[in-house]
């Protein structure tokens, strides 16, 4: 046993070394380093065997013998990671950290986003804050794979007081390279993701007008460009162009 613990904390300890930016991992990650370097023969169930070893340890107090764990206590279930040895023991669960954290990188992502910079000017003239990333009950997407659920498709910008919709359309080729990879996966809907979206701001001309909304369509064709038609930021000559095509929609500015 205390070969393997061995063994164990020095596959922890050369993880860490090779990959110093890394401040947490879930136990289960390490199992093919520990199947390489002999401590387990195979892996079973996502991580078992060093689970195993884990619960056996702290059912004895023996968890100190891996001075890299950190075990995460629930009320019915334990989730074993490994930190750095001597780091402080994080104050919130791993898989919120993650989630915290990508939230966070999209929310930066979003903020710099052409879509984010057209509707902060469209505040600025309607001196209003939009609800960004809206959604109504009576517009949703296609059903889901169980044939009863739907979920409510997000505007860009909703100012409630005007019943009125923003959105902002980007060039095809934008919005295709938006998807990535995954735009020719196919939806529960039979079409990929890049035909679904262009369904979805169809079917939102259609839904909320009748249902007492009007919407506006901003399109990057409107402003100066670049190459890969982003938006060359001019506020100005921008606020401009947006105050035009309100005015042409009957809003007052």
């Amino acid at each position: 046993m205390n070969s393997q613990i061995n063994t164990i904390n020095s596959v922890i300890e050369a993880f860490f070394t090779e990959n110093p930016s890394i401040k947490i991992i879930p136990a289960k990650d390490l199992m093919p380093a520990l199947i390489k370097a002999g401590v387990f023969m195979k892996d079973n169930k996502n991580g078992k065997p060093i689970r195993d070893i884990l619960r056996a340890l702290d059912k004895n107090n023996q968890l100190g013998l891996i001075p890299y764990i950190h075990a995460d206590r629930k009320e019915k279930d334990i989730y074993w990671y490994f930190i750095p040895e001597n780091a402080e023991k994080p104050s919130t669960s791993y898989k919120q950290e993650e989630v915290s954290s990508k939230k966070i990188e999209a929310k930066k992502v979003r903020q710099l986003s052409d879509e984010s910079y057209v509707i902060d000017l469209c505040d600025n003239l309607l001196n209003r804050t939009a609800q960004r990333q809206y959604r109504f009950d009576f517009l949703v997407g296609d059903l889901h794979k169980d044939g009863k659920t739907t979920t409510e498709l997000p505007v860009d910008a909703y100012y409630e007081d005007l019943n009125l919709v923003i959105e902002y359309k980007e060039s095809q080729q934008n919005s295709a390279q938006h998807f990535s990879s995954n735009q020719f996966v196919k939806t529960v809907s039979g079409v990929n993701r890049y035909e679904q979206r262009k369904i979805y701001d169809e079917r939102k001309r259609i839904v909320l007008p009748k249902n007492g909304k009007q919407l506006i369509e901003i399109s990057y064709s409107i402003f100066d460009c670049d190459e890969e038609n982003k938006i060359i930021r001019n506020m100005n000559q921008d606020l401009r162009r947006i105050i035009e095509l309100l005015e042409n929609n009957d809003i007052e500015i």
